[in-house]
């Protein structure tokens, strides 16, 4: 269950950064403010699922000759 969300002035956060990580790592999500209006966030990094697969690859043919060099006849 992720942790409720902080509201910190840019001041206070940078001396707690830190603890602050700590907390973000652990589902917190960090808004920073400047003279009380939001300025910035810290949000965990978004992981990472599998790899993007085609269930069944494309014939190689259909795009045509992708490796002779560009503008000049394969040799």
């Amino acid at each position: 269950m992720p942790m409720k969300d902080l509201v910190l002035p840019i001041g206070k956060a940078r001396s707690e950064l830190c603890d602050l990580v700590k907390k973000v790592q652990a589902g917190a999500r960090v808004t920073l403010t400047s003279h009380g209006q939001p300025a910035a966030m810290i949000v965990p990094v978004e992981k990472k699922g599998k790899p993007w697969r085609v269930a069944i690859p494309d014939d190689p043919k259909n795009y045509g000759d992708l490796q002779s060099p560009v503008m000049e006849p394969w040799k």
